[in-house]
């Protein structure tokens, strides 16, 4: 069984982040137009990855290839695990954060990285509950520690940018940077409950016939309310088990 879909369902990063998670084996192609791209992954991690022009002829290789793949907005791809990838040599030298950041780093607008994502002033954030590797090559600038930092006490992403004096395009672009890599994400509300209609307001009986009224009424019991926020598995979620069942 394979995983496959395009760039417009799931993003060349989140599979990055799909396959350390599993992790997995295999071979990742990718096709764009004309181009080829093929990325080897053993044990989550990417050794060796090359970018084919038309004729078949290596364009790119190792990080470059990468870095140009994550450039790539339309694409279709296919994983197919494959153990035997683990005999391969390792020619990628960086970590998957690190070439993603690069990646983000050379668009015009790192915001068209994530499709699926609507990031404005008025997003909520969220440090992501996916663990993170200590031994990352990603070193992160000083305005990315700011809205890191600052993801906990701000309801909203324009709030965050009063706080720290960040025009707001260098916020949106440094958030989408920083999603890419897997340290943040939006925050989804829970759905808001609908009140319930006001009752009609009842006569007041005279009080003996309240006295006895109650002096004959069994306590119904309480009805129970699931006060338990309405959770949304995502579906980064879904496809981690799907590449977990490969």
């Amino acid at each position: 069984m394979a995983l496959e879909g395009t760039l417009q369902d799931m993003s060349l990063s989140d599979l990055f982040q799909i396959f350390r998670l599993g992790p997995k084996s295999g071979v990742l192609v990718l096709n764009s137009g004309a181009e080829r791209g093929v990325v080897y992954v053993t044990e989550g991690c990417l050794i060796d990855a090359a970018l084919l022009s038309a004729g078949r002829t290596v364009r790119a290789a190792q990080e470059e290839a990468l870095i140009q793949m994550l450039l790539w907005e339309n694409a279709s791809f296919v994983f197919r695990h494959d153990p035997a990838v683990s005999q391969r040599a390792n020619r990628i030298s960086h970590d998957s954060d690190w070439i993603v950041m690069e990646g983000m780093r050379r668009r015009a607008d790192p915001a068209r990285a994530l499709p699926y994502h609507k990031i404005s002033l008025d997003t909520c954030l969220q440090l992501s509950p996916l663990p993170i590797r200590t031994n990352s090559g990603v070193s992160l600038d000083m305005n990315q520690w700011r809205i890191v930092s600052l993801v906990s006490s701000n309801p909203n992403l324009r709030s965050i940018c009063e706080t720290a004096g960040i025009p707001h395009a260098q916020a949106i672009r440094t958030v989408a940077e920083l999603m890419a890599i897997g340290m943040l994400e939006i925050m989804i509300p829970p759905p808001t409950r609908p009140q319930p209609r006001p009752r009609p307001a009842r006569p007041l009986l005279p009080a003996a016939t309240r006295e006895a009224a109650f002096a004959g009424a069994t306590m119904a019991p309480m009805e129970c309310i699931d006060e338990r926020p309405h959770v949304r598995r995502s579906l980064l979620d879904a496809v981690i088990r799907r590449v977990n069942g490969l």
